[in-house]
């Protein structure tokens, strides 16, 4: 699919590590695409479910939002050659990591262990999806190109109307103040669990997806909860192997 794809100016890639605010960011642009003034009325964002994954089937849409948990070097020749928008959305690691193993806890997975079993797959560097470290110093290292953004989840936690804004002034959609809050109000966790309830309902009107249990917390230092010390220690070590040496951090 991605050798397939014809990259158009409008297009949008929104890339993100597993569980690092992929559903959140995700749903910022699906409100922000209906006040881009190259939108007519028959493209109204409100028609639009999720936004569709690279790694499936794409749309055809005059202006296309998609997301990625694809690593940076698979998409790099999009980005550096073809000039695709990316926004990359980075989380604290242990964070990503607690949020990831209640991920895979959930039906459609079926993990069965408890966090200190999936652990050992973090250890072993067999996560779906990934080397999640590898993945977020990748995009961090890809900032400087002008059609790259980079936002911390911690930075929309601190600030979700700042991140708006520059979203907004990265895409050249125009947001007043209104509209900023408006997506701000509409994307928050309880706003985005009604939107997912009514969109992962089968034609039975069952939701096919525990809509809480993907939604979850979506909090700040929930790790502290499950981590043992080595686990913390490891973590920390591959902080100091893959982020510390390119100036990445999440105090913001």
């Amino acid at each position: 699919m991605m050798k397939e794809w014809q990259v158009r100016p409008s297009d949008v890639l929104l890339a993100t590590p597993p569980k690092s605010g992929t559903t959140w960011m995700g749903e910022i642009l699906r409100l922000m695409r209906g006040f881009h003034p190259q939108l007519s009325e028959d493209e109204d964002s409100e028609k639009l479910g999720m936004l569709p994954f690279l790694e499936m089937e794409l749309p055809f849409l005059p202006m296309l939002f998609i997301k990625t948990h694809l690593p940076y070097e698979f998409t790099k020749g999009k980005v550096e050659q073809e000039g695709l928008k990316v926004i990359a959305v980075l989380r604290e690691p242990k964070d990503t990591l607690t949020s990831l193993y209640y991920h895979y806890c959930l039906d459609v997975l079926g993990y069965p262990g408890d966090f200190h079993q999936f652990f050992e797959l973090v250890r072993q560097d067999r996560l779906i999806g990934g080397n999640i470290f590898k993945m977020a110093r990748d995009w961090w290292q890809a900032r400087h190109l002008p059609n790259v953004l980079v936002v911390k989840y911690e930075e929309m936690k601190k600030d979700t109307a700042a991140v708006v804004r520059r979203v907004g002034e990265f895409l050249q959609i125009p947001l007043d103040d209104k509209a900023v809050g408006d997506i701000v109000q509409r994307c928050s966790m309880g706003e985005m669990r009604k939107s997912m309830a009514d969109q992962t309902k089968d034609k039975n009107g069952k939701n096919f997806i525990d809509v809480n249990q993907f939604l979850r917390k979506g909090i700040i230092g929930d790790w502290k909860n499950i981590f043992n010390e080595d686990e913390v220690e490891f973590v920390d070590e591959c902080v100091r192997k893959y982020y510390d040496p390119v100036g990445l951090d999440f105090n913001v």
